[in-house]
């Protein structure tokens, strides 16, 4: 029997890109965490050495509307 002629599960197909797109997600959330870490890591290097929170920020180039949060997980 040819791939052609073969009966298709679409319930197994749609359940495939779901895995997929579930991966895909948790990757994403992964990067995003690794991401806010090292710059987490970065702000608190620089408050050490003499800048304050608002100036690190500023010098990263960390959007304001980001300022808070990230503020909070500092301490």
């Amino acid at each position: 029997m040819s791939d052609q002629n073969k009966p298709v599960n679409y319930a197994a197909e749609l359940n495939r890109e779901m895995e997929i797109l579930d991966y895909k997600s948790m990757m994403q959330q992964e990067r995003e965490k690794g991401r806010e870490e090292t710059i987490l890591k970065i702000l608190r290097n620089m408050v050490q050495y003499g800048y304050s929170e608002d100036e690190a920020l500023r010098q990263m180039g960390i959007p304001e509307e980001q300022w808070d949060s990230l503020k909070e997980k500092l301490n």
